[in-house]
């Protein structure tokens, strides 16, 4: 007996029908959404959390301190997470696509549009930390003993690395890409002839 031949799978083909590219289009949109919401959800808690730990270390409140990661499951959870993003980076640098468009496709790296979302992620960085270590240390001390000057400065510090990582990372990227590309041209005018 075959598979399709039953008549339960018979049914769910006649309702479902043939697929409709514009729905699976308008779904893969709903799920990216949905996986960088989720994405910066999670990477938001790790860093908050990883600051509140620091933040109470520097404090010495061993009344107000916790420990990071006292749940194994949690744990497990920002890794996997961890993971997960990585794996999605690794497949879409592959592909060749960056922010919706065929990265491979260009013949020269575009520097100024990258540079500027390298700068727009570190600015955006730089004042997440410093929000995020600022909010942690008034948990943990009254706002007049919050070091809101070392905040800024590890803030902008950490803004500053972030942007030659991003942009050393799509040009990474753009290499992988093209070299990638290379290849399929190649390996169709082998074809051709």
């Amino acid at each position: 007996m075959q598979w399709n031949n039953l008549t339960l799978v018979r049914k769910w083909h006649e309702y479902v029908g043939p697929k409709d590219e514009r729905l699976e289009a308008k779904e893969a949109k709903v799920y990216k959404t949905g996986f960088m919401l989720l994405s910066t959800g999670t990477l938001v808690l790790l860093i908050y959390q990883l600051m509140a730990q620091q933040v109470a270390w520097i404090h010495k409140d061993d009344g107000a301190s916790y420990d990071m990661f006292a749940n194994p499951v949690e744990a497990a959870m920002y890794i996997w997470f961890v993971v997960v993003m990585v794996a999605c980076a690794i497949m879409q640098a592959r592909k060749g696509y960056v922010d919706t468009n065929r990265f491979g496709q260009t013949e020269k790296f575009p520097a100024q549009y990258f540079a500027l979302i390298s700068g727009l992620s570190g600015l955006v960085s730089a004042v997440a930390i410093f929000v995020m270590r600022t909010v942690a240390e008034i948990q943990f001390v009254p706002f007049e003993q919050v070091f809101l000057v070392q905040n800024l400065v590890m803030g902008a510090a950490f803004g500053v690395l972030l942007f030659f990582v991003t942009y050393g990372a799509f040009y990474l990227q753009y290499r992988s890409a093209k070299s990638a590309r290379d290849k399929m041209d190649l390996a169709a005018d082998n074809t051709e002839e």
